[in-house]
């Protein structure tokens, strides 16, 4: 006999047909590995509260003070997703790539993920609303999802959950801080390369010769000028 329940928080009852007789002696159910369960049932069945994961595996049934078990009844418990693993984020200036593996779908197909992000940094002792990350259904055969318009230098905190027809199950978050953009930092360092060692006598000296030039540029083309408006062949004026 195949049971399957599909929700943790439901109660079970494992009744076996070879022993649903009350005018039986006390029957017993025992899982392979753990100690004998005493039924006090009338009814020949087993009460299971709460069942859970744990309460998953081949139950074996036989009456009391014996031996040999009789029947046996396979307990397949279902649930939402259990937390993914090996979820990391690599984080650039302004993008970060979120990454994760499935340990279980739960006893269900996984039907989308689930990823958001929200600033590390709280405002007024508090962070601020997560964030969705586009596409909001990630294709349940992907493991990676991109993260845009971020800030560099800045902390975050990311998480991501999967969902089967049971729903979400739980997120796991990781904190992640972006890199700090440089860029500006080198242009100034190019800029001031050398300046301590810089004589001003020699800055003055380049002035100096680029007017020096700019005068004499001018002063070639007065004469230009001067020469085009006295044409040959003009008289000039007495």
């Amino acid at each position: 006999m195949l049971d399957s329940f599909d929700n943790k928080n439901i109660h079970a009852i494992l009744i076996s047909e070879t022993f649903l007789n009350p005018r039986l002696p006390s029957i017993s159910f025992s899982l392979p590995g753990f100690k004998l369960i005493r039924n006090d049932r009338v009814d020949g069945s087993l009460f299971i509260p709460h069942i859970g994961v744990d309460d998953a595996g081949l139950y074996e049934c036989g009456v009391e003070n014996e031996t040999v078990f009789l029947d046996r009844i396979n307990v397949s418990v279902k649930t939402e997703p259990p937390p993914l693993v090996n979820v990391t984020v690599h984080a650039s200036t302004i993008l970060a790539l979120i990454l994760w593996n499935v340990a279980s779908d739960g006893g269900h197909p996984i039907v989308d993920f689930t990823a958001q992000y929200r600033s590390g940094a709280p405002v007024n002792g508090t962070l601020e609303p997560w964030r969705p990350i586009s596409p909001n259904h990630i294709s349940p055969n992907s493991r990676q999802v991109d993260v845009y318009h971020l800030e560099p230098n800045a902390s975050y905190w990311f998480r991501v959950w999967a969902t089967n027809a049971l729903g979400p199950g739980p997120p796991v978050e990781v904190l992640a801080t972006t890199l700090y953009s440089d860029q500006e930092a080198e242009l100034y360092k190019h800029f001031l390369e050398g300046a301590e060692s810089f004589d001003t006598r020699t800055w003055v000296a380049a002035v100096c010769v680029v007017l020096g030039t700019l005068a004499v540029l001018a002063a070639g083309t007065c004469a230009v000028l001067c020469r085009e408006w006295r044409r040959p062949g003009e008289r000039a004026p007495p």
